[in-house]
């Protein structure tokens, strides 16, 4: 029960931030938007890991991890994010933020080539679900005004 909290806690904080995603995008770039971000998330980052000392734990991570953590980053990070900001600067955040909140439909294929995770019924359901979500909400861009 504690964790499905904290998750809830990470969806509506979450749900808040591309409101404001959208509004430093008025008077900025998706590249300004990101450079900024990231310094601050870096800063915030360093000084939380000073602080905590878990700084040391750096040396303990292998080669195979660091890759994995470097392509995460870049794809999600960076190529992803500034794809997402471009789209964000362009169109509306409540039909853009629900697009890319459909990730899960994506992790749950990739899961299945890549990790060999099974995708049971009631996964295909969500999946289903998740398209059939997407369609409600962004209904208005697919068929043109309900009259």
């Amino acid at each position: 029960m504690k964790t499905a909290l904290l998750a809830l806690l990470v969806a509506s904080i979450w749900g808040i931030t591309p409101i404001f995603e959208k509004l430093s995008l008025i008077n900025a770039s998706p590249f300004t938007v990101m450079t900024i971000r990231f310094i601050f998330t870096a800063t915030c980052v360093g000084i939380v890991s000073l602080l905590t000392g878990k700084y040391r734990e750096l040396t303990n991570v292998d080669v195979k991890t660091f890759f994995w953590i470097i392509l995460a980053g870049l794809l999600g990070g960076i190529v992803g994010l500034f794809i997402y900001f471009v789209a964000l600067k362009e169109d509306l955040v409540s039909k853009i933020a629900p697009i890319t909140a459909t990730f899960p439909l994506f992790t749950a294929l990739y899961a299945y080539i890549f990790l060999h995770e099974p995708i049971t019924l009631l996964r295909l359901i969500g999946i289903v679900l998740i398209v059939l979500g997407l369609m409600f909400i962004n209904w208005n861009s697919i068929s043109g005004p309900v009259e």
